[in-house]
């Protein structure tokens, strides 16, 4: 199994799974701290970024999912959120972590190549986010999911006075259409909110009145907030009727090369071939794609 160490987690990988373990220390972001881990199918992967970086700020790896299947990316209008498909490391670790990427690329490919059927972007997404229930707190109050209801609670020293005296909305997941995420951009406060099936609401200007919303103020609840919307989004999109399934399917002339690998993982099962003769030979055969 092939292995990196970052900034805030470890991605583990072997011929069909990738599987992130995040750290819990005092620096690592807080959507880390709350998945605490997650894992998704390598066939899922359609492109794997990789920045060297300097030694300022070391390097960068990014994956890209298929659609549908990256439940942050569709959320995040910055494309400056935390995503647990982002992976840091120091400068003095590049050369090894430029393998691993290069691994995982190939990994991926193969996964991709070999799916015995098509792939469900929304379990993808599952992999990626919180199971129920979850709680998320900011200074103006609560948001919590139990499956079935989203609750918003402002009990926060923050909460405006309209806020306090409402207390608290819950809405039933199928009157959802979606959750928003907006974050904090320079001196304008983020927000979650709740967006209904079938009606049109304004913009969540007037956020002290806004009862669909739940404020956060700076990187207090953020990062909570993001992973609650990409948690609940999860869920509707699983709830609805599936999409068309992503399958995907060797090129011509491709099999061959796949039915060759697939033999030499029998033979690996079988102890027929080393550990170094079943890379060295799928590292091989892969060229040829």
């Amino acid at each position: 199994m092939e292995e990196v160490h970052g900034h805030h987690a470890i991605w583990r990988f072997d011929e069909e799974t990738l599987r992130i373990a995040f750290g819990a220390g005092r620096k690592v972001p807080q959507l880390y701290k709350a998945l605490g881990h997650c894992e998704l199918p390598l066939a899922a992967v359609k492109d794997v970024d990789f920045h060297p970086g300097d030694r300022k700020r070391g390097w960068r790896l990014r994956l890209h999912l298929m659609d549908g299947a990256d439940p942050y990316t569709r959320l995040d209008a910055t494309g400056k959120a935390s995503t647990p498909l982002l992976l840091t490391g120091p400068h003095d670790r590049e050369l090894v972590t430029e393998y691993f990427a290069d691994q995982l690329t190939a990994s991926s490919r193969y996964a991709r190549q070999t799916l015995d059927g098509p792939l469900d972007p929304t379990e993808v997404a599952r992999g990626l986010v919180a199971r129920p229930p979850l709680q998320v707190r900011t200074a103006e109050g609560s948001a919590s999911f139990d499956g079935d209801r989203v609750r918003l609670q402002w009990d926060g020293w923050l909460a405006s006075t309209p806020k306090e005296r409402e207390q608290a909305r819950e809405y039933r997941l199928s009157d959802i259409e979606g959750l928003s995420w907006v974050p904090q951009v320079d001196f304008d406060e983020g927000h979650l909110r709740v967006v209904l099936s079938g009606v049109s609401l304004p913009e969540a200007t007037d956020l002290e009145n806004d009862f669909f919303t739940l404020v956060s103020h700076g990187l207090k609840g953020s990062d909570e907030t993001l992973l609650m919307a990409a948690t609940v989004n999860s869920h509707i999109a699983r709830e609805q009727a599936p999409p068309e399934l992503e399958a995907v399917t060797p090129v011509d002339g491709d099999e061959a090369v796949f039915a060759k690998i697939r033999e030499l993982g029998r033979l690996h099962a079988e102890g027929l071939l080393t550990e170094d003769e079943f890379s060295t030979k799928k590292a091989e055969l892969l060229d040829r794609l």
